[in-house]
C-alpha cells in the first residue's frame, strides 16, 4: 500500500511536468508561427495545370501576389467615382455595375490571373463568379476589398488607371 501511494503521486507529478512542457512548446509554436506569417506575406500558389481557381484572398495574399506574379492582372470594379477617391497601384478599371462590363470582360487574356476588387468584397466576388462561368481559369477575389486594404494601411494610389489589356 505504501508503494503505491508515492508512485502515484511521482506519477502524477511527471504527467503535469509533461502536460506544462507540452503547453509551453506550443505556445512558443504558435507564437513563432505567427510572427513567421507577418514577415512572409502568404503567395498563391499556381493552380495546376487545367484547373481552375476562383477564391477569396486577403490583403497579405494580393500583396503576395503583386510581388510575386508580375503577370497578375489587378482588376478594379467600382464605379468610377469610387475609382477617383483612391485605388490600388497598378489596377486596371472596369465598372461591373455597367452594362458592358461582360463584353469587355471576355475580351481580357484568359491565359493570366486575375485579382478583382471592389468597395467590400460583393461585386468583385460576383464578377470573379462571373468570370469563372466563362472559363477564366485563375480569380482571386480581395476579400473585404478596397475598404480592407486601406484598413489594412496599405497604399493608396490616385494614378491614371493601367490599359486593360486584350486577348
Amino acid at each position: 500500500m505504501m508503494r503505491s501511494a508515492p508512485l502515484t503521486a511521482r506519477v502524477q507529478g511527471l504527467l503535469l511536468l509533461a502536460g506544462l512542457g507540452l503547453i509551453s512548446m506550443e505556445s512558443a509554436g504558435c507564437a513563432g508561427r505567427d510572427t513567421a506569417d507577418a514577415a512572409a506575406p502568404a503567395v498563391a500558389e499556381q493552380p495546376a495545370q487545367g484547373t481552375q481557381v476562383a477564391r477569396d484572398i486577403s490583403d497579405v495574399e494580393l500583396e503576395g501576389l503583386l510581388a510575386s506574379r508580375p503577370d497578375l492582372l489587378l482588376l478594379d470594379v467600382r464605379t468610377d467615382k469610387e475609382w477617383d477617391g483612391g485605388h490600388i497601384g497598378g489596377a486596371c478599371f472596369l465598372d461591373y455595375l455597367e452594362d458592358d462590363f461582360l463584353d469587355v470582360a471576355r475580351g481580357l487574356p484568359r491565359d493570366r490571373p486575375i485579382a478583382l476588387y471592389c468597395a467590400a468584397g460583393g461585386r468583385s466576388e460576383d464578377a470573379m463568379k462571373l468570370l469563372a462561368k466563362e472559363g477564366f481559369r485563375e480569380l482571386y477575389n480581395l476579400r473585404g476589398g478596397f475598404y480592407g486594404w486601406e484598413d489594412a494601411g496599405r497604399a493608396v494610389s490616385n494614378e491614371a488607371p493601367v490599359p486593360l489589356p486584350s486577348e
